[in-house]
């Protein structure tokens, strides 16, 4: 079978009402990616608003929890001693009440 004559890739020539509607449907496009990325930069920029107040509060929150534990670590210190006075007290009452002298009592509670 013969081949036909002429180049198959001949390109077709485009009126100028099929170039402008092809411009303006890429300037549509154009316009929609555009106004796509300015809402995003305004999610963005409102995220990082959201963000560096989040940050904000978990720094206060920080700050309390430390104070709380410092508050907590001074009861317990203050419980300890409570404790402590209040076992040496039984002790000193035991032997007193056992006819100890105070040298003994001294000695015993060194």
């Amino acid at each position: 079978m013969p081949r036909p004559k002429g180049s198959k890739n001949k390109k077709s020539i485009q009126t100028v009402a099929q170039v402008e509607a092809k411009i303006a449907d890429a300037l549509a496009a154009k316009n929609a990616l555009e106004a796509e990325q300015a809402e995003i930069l305004a999610a963005i920029e409102k995220q990082k608003q959201l963000l560096k107040a989040n940050k904000k509060a978990i720094r206060a929150s920080e700050k309390t929890l430390a104070e709380l534990e410092e508050k907590k670590a001074l009861a317990a210190a203050v419980e300890n001693a409570a404790a402590q006075r209040e076992e040496i007290e039984k002790a000193v009452t035991k032997l007193v009440s056992s006819g100890k002298s105070y040298e003994e009592i001294m000695e015993r509670l060194k």
